[in-house]
């Protein structure tokens, strides 16, 4: 069954051609121009990933992206990607505060967009990269006492059972972890995770912590230790890592 594609763009130009690319690359497109059509097409056709312009005739997409996180799930995970022609690192900074997973900036290439669909609809589907045969060139699972990092197929498990994060949340761990008892500043959290530069933007970073640790807990073997002023580290208490 062919994944269902959003597009909510009032520009006839760059939907055309963000229909044509996806059917191409073997996706049904649905199209949309309007804000206050996004939730009712999500209600009936729960599309598989939501590619959402900032600027829209009734509304920003910012408000439309807050009001699907808002839904209740599965809608409210459904994948999304910003697109628009604001590219200042602000904007890119809100996207992912309202709960963007990618970002891209017109005039873009087409086949950029393919690519970014294609890996963001991967890092939303590990249950089927659980069954894809094992790629060598992926990093291997972290292991930290009871807390299993698969970053290959974006799972994260504690006590062996398994902790519904973001792909982004899955991603920061992973960073973290991958590099246990190092100090990064939230500008180097920023770049090495959300892979931009923009000094100052400490408040996604702050924000993704904050989930994280309601979702993961306390734990005797590790913590994500707040250095106050400078950032965040992963520190490993009573068991080396996997």
């Amino acid at each position: 069954m062919k994944d269902k594609i959003a597009v909510v763009d009032d520009e006839p130009y760059i939907a055309e051609v963000a229909r044509l690319y996806l059917e191409h690359a073997g996706y049904q497109p649905l199209l949309v121009d309007h804000a206050a059509e996004v939730l009712p097409l999500l209600r009936e056709h729960s599309p598989s990933l939501v590619i959402l312009d900032v600027m829209l005739p009734d509304g920003s997409g910012f408000d439309v992206c807050r009001s699907i996180r808002s839904m209740s799930k599965p809608l409210c995970d459904v994948p999304v990607i910003m697109l628009t022609a604001r590219g200042e690192a602000f904007d890119k900074l809100e996207g992912f505060n309202v709960g963007a997973d990618d970002y891209l900036v017109k005039p873009f290439d087409p086949s950029e967009l393919i690519a970014r669909v294609k890996a963001v609809l991967r890092r939303s589907k590990p249950e089927e990269a659980a069954i894809a045969p094992a790629d060598p060139s992926l990093p291997l699972p972290i292991r930290i006492g009871t807390l299993t990092i698969d970053f290959a197929r974006y799972r994260v498990e504690l006590e062996g059972s398994r902790i519904d994060l973001t792909p982004k949340e899955t991603e920061l761990l992973y960073f973290l972890a991958s590099k246990a008892g190092r100090v990064f500043s939230r500008d180097d959290l920023l770049a090495g995770v959300w892979a931009f530069d923009f000094p100052g933007g400490t408040r996604t970073v702050d924000a993704h912590v904050k989930n994280l640790r309601k979702k993961l807990g306390s734990h005797p073997e590790w913590r994500i230790e707040t250095l106050w002023g400078i950032g965040y580290s992963f520190e490993v208490t009573a068991h080396e890592k996997g």
